[in-house]
């Protein structure tokens, strides 16, 4: 099965022409605006929806999607909650020290001592400096994204090694 990678998330309909609201998953809007398909995969993830895209523009925060098939208020309600995905070969190259959420999730978070922290599971944008949610042993830490705590980030072995300052942890 090809990896998709996530992109956003539809929050609901734009206007009354099945235009889509999404909020975007990366820091650079105009990697949107090179895309000429888009896979909406629902909530549950039982449908997964291959979509030429007909426009895109940016208002505020948000990315608005005009979507093949979809056309009026209606239809673009039936979309709301679904995941914007692409394939892998779309994807636009990062600068050094960047990374697509898709590709930290799941990954190991490793403390100073070699000990395992937990698996990152989320990653909070939080207008400023993201934060990795991590899943420990019965305690979910959050990690600000930023040279200070992260120390090496390596996909290859799916571990993150971090350095927290002295009480973080116990937040």
């Amino acid at each position: 099965m090809e990896e998709l990678i996530t992109v956003g998330k539809i929050t609901k309909n734009q206007g009354n022409k099945g235009e889509l609201r999404v909020n975007p998953l990366t820091d650079d809007l105009r990697r949107f605006e090179f895309l000429d398909k888009v896979i909406l995969v629902s909530p549950d993830k039982a449908e997964q929806i291959e979509k030429f895209v007909e426009d895109i523009w940016l208002h505020k925060k948000f990315v608005i999607f005009k979507l093949e098939g979809i056309d009026d208020i209606g239809e673009a309600l039936k979309y709301r909650n679904y995941i914007v995905k692409i394939k892998q070969e779309d994807l636009l190259p990062l600068a050094e020290d960047e990374f697509y959420v898709d590709e930290l999730i799941d990954l190991t978070v490793i403390l100073p001592n070699e000990k395992e922290l937990g698996q990152v599971i989320n990653i909070v944008d939080t207008g400023g400096t993201d934060i990795l949610i991590v899943e420990g042993f019965g305690k979910e830490y959050m990690i600000p994204m930023s040279k200070q705590y992260i120390k090496k980030i390596d996909l290859e072995d799916d571990v993150i090694y971090i350095e927290p300052v002295q009480g973080i942890l116990d937040l």
